[in-house]
């Protein structure tokens, strides 16, 4: 619960109804593809949204190993970079996003 509530404030702030400069949408920050893919016919509906991203992130944490910072860096920027590079990418955005989910997520977990 902790790990999804960092994410969800990381990637939308608690705010449903966001969307981002590339598309991605709702609190899980859902691009429309990951959204088809996972089922979600509406990304602004909460329960959806938050449904479709949990399963999205648990098929990451399944694809890497169960390696949460790899994992992260996949749900920022694709799961096909990270697998290739097997790390991290080298993107400030990436790298700030990965920080700053553990960082919600240590809070969190207190």
């Amino acid at each position: 619960f902790a790990l999804v509530k960092a994410i969800i404030r990381a990637e939308s702030g608690f705010n449903p109804h966001a969307v981002s400069k590339k598309g991605a949408r709702g609190l899980m920050q859902l691009m429309p593809d990951t959204a088809q893919r996972m089922n979600v016919s509406n990304v602004h509906n909460p329960r959806d949204n938050i449904d479709g991203g949990v399963r999205y992130f648990k098929y990451l944490l399944y694809l890497f190993n169960n390696d949460i910072r790899l994992s992260l860096a996949a749900y920022n920027a694709g799961e096909n970079l990270v697998a290739e590079l097997g790390s991290i990418p080298p993107y400030r955005e990436t790298i700030d996003y990965v920080h700053r989910v553990l960082y919600y997520y240590q809070y969190y977990r207190e």
